[in-house]
């Protein structure tokens, strides 16, 4: 003991002559103090030495140095080398933190930071491991930087993070972090944490996900800033509760079994609306709000109780896309690039007919204590650019999907363009209702293109639908306004000839006009000449502006440009088709058609070139004038 004692006395004195940094070295963790305060260390008793609050039993400590390291209050640094670990606490936070370091696996505890100005504790990573990790207990709000880390954690997750507070995860600007958890653990992501998780910074981390999830958090995360690469997941991609927030950045998803992104409510919380600055947020949105998102998921289905459970690109009660650009590519059968909403589901009724809608050909299925939605832009019309590629198929009955909601879809702005290959993969599929009110919006689609247990209502924006296997827009709201043609642009068209429409809503006059839009239809004929049971009338109630159906057989050819004009020649539309289509019913109003007055559609082999939106096959504002005849038509 006395030998301790004296080095204690000398340290000091070189310390204070030197105005260096004092080491003590306890258990493999290096404790780092300012000179200025090494002289306040407190011997006690022979047996503990007190520096700053922090407590060593003197039996523990095995080394004190000083050097010329700069110490940065507040912070930890864990260094890890192939499988050793080395961790340095900066002295004001010493009495806070007791960590400890089996080969590569370092474990801290922090106990307090309510006496450090107010400032939370930067736990700093960096190095590289094939058998390391870091699990970090506490009860306080922290950071943890990656600063350069290569860790794969054979036996586990890569971080555990026991703190239910807020985390931030810091990517060092400039810096590559690629985290790997074991294939063999019980952990439940490469990356977990219990409470709210948010990722920053302007590095770059790569996860890989071994045995569930690569990212998880048991309440929200969001992601700001930095590029992350999630390159595998045995289960979902992200997985949080709450809420799940991009709001900048590059995310990359692939190979993942499950989902890209699952959000969850937090089952012992109250569930909220949606809040003001997400404060006390429990609502199960997934909001993007700017940002580069890609997810790649071919993940197959699976049987689950039963039933079949394809994957998802995006799983959410509400999903909110107001801004970015999002890239969804699906190829599992049975999967849906989107999936939003919940409610309870009924199916009366039936017939081998096999469709489904009012009347109940196939049944009737409605869905009742709907909740969730989904939106997609801002009221002012901007909203993010969306792509989705779906390829996957029909698995045991359960369809592929581009967007699936069982909630009521409101699209106020952006651009989508939304593409399905197979039987029964609709590009927009709502169980409530669909409203489009503006934006720019394309969708190529086998099956139908949008459809709608309730009601469909272009009330601004420009819509193209193209099905090559059904219908364009299908609504089985079976009621007036069923399909409802507001000051939107709808151009609907079906290559599939009878009985699939452009516009089917299982009577004509189910169809409204309430605004000054557009609506051009084409396709087959009303029910294959009336085959479901239901009235064809080609009468609209109280349009408010010129209308006309033309049930004569209309030819349209690929690579041609039609042009709606009136008997002046003044252009009301021109429009293109990506396959050539023989339409048996289709449905013509423009801005400016009056009841009672003749419109000319003509065709010519040259594209137009000075619309004011040109939106696939879609030619607005264009002064563009057909020279061949195909259709005279008096307005209702």
């Amino acid at each position: 003991m006395k030998k301790i004692y004296s080095l204690i006395t000398a340290l000091v004195l070189t310390i204070a002559v030197q105005a260096q940094t004092l080491n003590v070295v306890s258990g493999g963790v290096t404790y780092q103090f300012p000179a200025e305060k090494a002289g306040e260390m407190n011997y006690a008793s022979g047996t503990t030495l007190t520096i700053m609050d922090k407590a060593f039993a003197v039996g523990d400590i095995s080394r004190m140095y000083i050097d010329g390291t700069e110490v940065t209050d507040n912070s930890v640094r864990i260094t890890y080398d192939g499988t050793t670990a080395s961790v340095s606490i900066a002295g004001n936070i010493a009495a806070y933190v007791s960590a400890s370091v089996n080969g590569g696996h370092v474990s801290i505890s922090q106990a307090n930071t309510a006496d450090i100005d107010g400032d939370e504790i930067t736990y700093i990573l960096k190095g590289s491991t094939e058998n390391g990790s870091l699990t970090l207990d506490g009860a306080y709000k922290c950071t943890v930087q990656l600063a350069g880390i290569t860790m794969t954690n054979p036996s586990g997750a890569a971080i555990t993070i026991n703190n239910k507070k807020r985390i931030q995860l810091s990517v060092k600007k400039d810096t590559e972090n690629t985290l790997t958890d074991g294939a063999s653990g019980d952990q439940k992501a490469c990356i977990y944490s219990k409470g709210q998780l948010q990722l920053q910074g302007n590095g770059t981390l790569n996860i890989y996900g071994k045995t569930a999830h690569a990212l998880k958090s048991g309440d929200y995360i969001t992601i700001k800033n930095l590029t992350l690469n999630i390159l595998s997941a045995v289960k979902d991609g992200i997985s949080c509760n709450k809420y799940f927030q991009m709001k900048s950045g590059s995310v990359s998803i692939s190979g993942v079994g499950d989902d890209g992104i699952n959000v969850d409510l937090e089952e012992d919380d109250e569930t909220t609306a949606q809040t003001e600055d997400h404060e006390d947020e429990n609502s199960g949105t997934l909001y993007v709000d700017g940002g580069t998102l890609v997810i790649n998921n071919s993940a197959a289905p699976t049987i689950e109780n039963g039933e079949v459970k394809g994957a998802k690109g995006m799983k959410a009660l509400c999903v909110a896309l107001n801004a970015g650009d999002i890239t969804i590519n699906m190829s599992g059968n049975a999967s849906k690039a989107i999936r939003c909403g919940d409610g309870t589901e009924t199916t009366s009724g039936g017939n081998n007919w096999g469709w489904s809608g009012p009347g109940g050909m196939g049944g009737s299925t409605k869905w009742t204590d709907v909740t969730g939605s989904y939106t997609q832009g801002k009221p002012d019309g901007t909203g993010p650019k969306l792509t989705i590629r779906q390829t996957g198929s029909t698995y045991s009955s359960s369809s592929a999907k581009g967007i699936k909601a069982i909630c009521a879809v409101t699209i106020y702005g952006g651009e989508s363009d939304i593409y399905t290959k197979s039987d029964g993969s609709e590009g927009l599929e709502s169980k409530t209702s669909i409203d489009i009110q503006g934006g720019k919006h394309y969708f190529q689609c086998y099956d139908d293109c949008i459809n709608s247990t309730g009601k469909i209502m272009f009330n601004g924006g420009v819509t193209v639908c193209y099905s090559n296997g059904n219908d364009a827009v299908d609504s089985n709201a079976g009621t007036t306004g069923a399909i409802t043609i507001g000051n939107g642009v709808a151009f609907a068209y079906t290559t599939k000839g009878d009985p699939e429409e452009g516009f089917d809503c299982d009577n004509n006059s189910y169809i409204q006009i309430t605004g000054t839009g557009i609506g051009i239809s084409a396709g087959g004929s009303q029910g294959g000449g009336g085959g479901r049971g239901s009235s064809s009338g080609n009468t609209i109630s109280n349009a408010k502006q010129g209308y006309a159906f033309v049930t004569s057989t209309i030819s349209y050819t690929k690579g041609r440009y039609y042009t709606l004009a009136d008997a002046s020649g003044n252009n009301l539309v021109t429009y293109s088709f990506e396959g050539s289509c023989s339409s048996k019913l289709a449905l013509f109003t423009a801005t400016g058609m009056v009841k009672g007055s003749t419109y000319n559609v003509k065709y010519s082999t040259t594209e137009p070139t000075d619309a004011t939106t040109a939106w696939h096959g879609l030619y607005l504002g264009s002064t563009h004038q057909g020279t061949t005849s195909v259709a005279s038509i008096t307005a209702k």
